[in-house]
């Protein structure tokens, strides 16, 4: 049984060299098709990542929805991406009522590439931490929120701001 708790403040529970605004971030995860994801591949020039813990969850259901709703009408030019370490059938299974197909649905359950260069995840459950980033057309993180309380949903009016800034 794991040790420990997601409760209080995500910054005392994941590792103290966490991704910061600056680095680069590059990872391979799984499709809902389970087939490989690499972030190089992706063109467009900004993207946003939302991670979740557990797509099973009514918080992270809930993320999910809003930046499938707003980021996709309002800010069509850059790519959604959401990551958990569900497995791809259970993303699917999830979200099928909502979906865009241009929201990129990923699962870090297999090469776990997400979470160990972000640093990003709870050690004691191997849960992703709730965090959304920003990234540049060189993958350079350009902005990054970690959520805290991890039961909390992210603060989307930072996080519309900041796009708003980007996107004139």
């Amino acid at each position: 049984m794991a040790k420990g708790t997601m409760s209080g403040d995500v910054a005392a529970l994941i590792a103290k060299d966490h991704i910061k605004v600056g680095d680069n971030l590059t990872f391979k995860a799984d499709t809902m098709q389970w087939e490989d994801f690499e972030l190089t591949n992706v063109s467009k020039e900004y993207k946003i990542i939302s991670a979740v813990p557990s797509i099973d969850t009514s918080v992270c259901l809930l993320q999910t929805k809003q930046f499938n709703e707003t980021i996709l009408a309002k800010y069509p030019a850059l790519q959604l991406i959401t990551i958990s370490r569900d497995l791809p059938f259970a993303l699917q299974r999830a979200c099928e009522s909502f979906i865009n197909s241009e929201h990129i649905l990923l699962s870090d359950t297999n090469y776990r590439q997400f979470g160990n260069n972000t640093k990003l995840f709870f050690e004691f459950n191997n849960l992703l931490a709730r965090s959304v980033m920003i990234l540049d057309q060189t993958n350079q993180v350009i902005y990054l929120q970690i959520v805290s309380p991890v039961s909390s949903e992210p603060n989307y009016h930072d996080v519309y701001q900041f796009l708003n800034t980007l996107i004139k």
